[in-house]
């Protein structure tokens, strides 16, 4: 389907996206995008590493306020993507898989164009504007899923990036103005056409458990322990009462620095404190350059383990 939900410019059509320059400096390549608006032009630049599987942002598309008035100034079109590929993969697959679609949130798409920091502050400095540029995500979003969900795609849907609302960043209510009003509605249309939703947030859950359930959340991940997250599995499953289906929780430190028996028991918790059932054995994140050796015989010892214990 190519990618549907592009975060990074607030769905603009790709035509007002054009690549500036692509350079090496030593084992880095750096891009840079310049964005065409009617106001005026904005410019980001993304690097890469040999042999890393991420990409840094290292200059944000908006800077101030006259930038996010240039991104505003793009008018919107959606031209409608070709799905036959998805079904011809789907066909191939012959029912041995259960596809899942990624839709990145509106406040993660507004995020994503920021610097971190600065997209925090302006959560409460300069409010109507973040509010002005998530509604309109929203609107874009909705556009496109719909499309989507009529058309048969489905039936996952991986709805992304809330951590960025969480605990110590925000508090709940802008947890509410930002993440609920905004993905609630998307999760509603998901449900609408008999779809799931599985909602990925890293780091403290605990505080949002019942805003989860609230908005029907099918299945959520990585549900990390402390101190990286603030929930034991165990703890999460009977808050949660087999109404989502939780997917975690080993966190990727501990494949990195754990030893095989500290994985061992890592795992039999995860899987059996509360009950097997509505839990899935998950890592909090993949490894994204070479593995060590300790990882290798962790991920072994992972699997081996979830075969053991994961048995009902």
């Amino acid at each position: 389907m190519g990618n549907v939900f592009d975060r990074r410019f607030l769905l603009i059509p790709p035509e007002h996206i054009e690549t500036a320059s692509r350079e090496r400096r030593g084992n880095r390549t750096i891009v840079t995008h310049r964005v065409r608006t009617p106001k005026g032009d904005l410019r980001t630049v993304y690097e890469t590493e040999d042999g890393v599987t991420t990409t840094w942002c290292t200059e944000p598309l908006l800077k101030d306020q006259a930038d996010a008035e240039r991104i505003l100034s793009v008018p919107f079109r959606f031209d409608k993507t070709d799905l036959k590929p998805y079904f011809a993969d789907r066909e191939k697959l012959g029912g041995r898989w259960l596809e899942e679609c990624h839709v990145s949130t509106p406040m993660v798409s507004v995020s994503h164009m920021f610097q971190f920091e600065q997209f925090l502050e302006w959560c409460l400095a300069e409010r109507p504007l973040i509010e002005k540029l998530i509604a309109t995500c929203f609107e874009r979003i909705y556009v496109k899923l719909e499309y989507l969900l009529q058309n048969g795609v489905g039936p996952c849907f991986w709805i992304g990036g809330s951590e960025q609302a969480t605990p110590p960043m925000m508090s709940p209510k802008l947890y509410d103005d930002f993440v609920v009003r905004y993905d609630g509605q998307l999760m509603n249309l998901i449900h609408k056409h008999g779809g799931l939703v599985h909602v990925h947030c890293h780091g403290k859950v605990r505080g949002i458990l019942d805003r989860l359930l609230a908005m029907g959340v099918n299945m959520l991940d990585p549900v990390e322990p402390p101190p990286q997250g603030d929930i034991e599995m165990g703890e999460a499953k009977a808050h949660v009462d087999g109404r989502i289906t939780l997917m975690g929780n080993i966190e990727f430190v501990d494949l990195e620095f754990a030893t095989p028996e500290q994985m061992d028991e890592k795992v039999r918790r995860a899987l059996c404190d509360g009950g097997k059932e509505h839990t899935i054995l998950y890592p909090s994140a993949a490894a994204i350059s070479r593995l060590s050796d300790r990882y290798r015989d962790n991920a072994i010892q992972y699997i081996q383990s979830g075969l053991e214990h994961g048995r009902f």
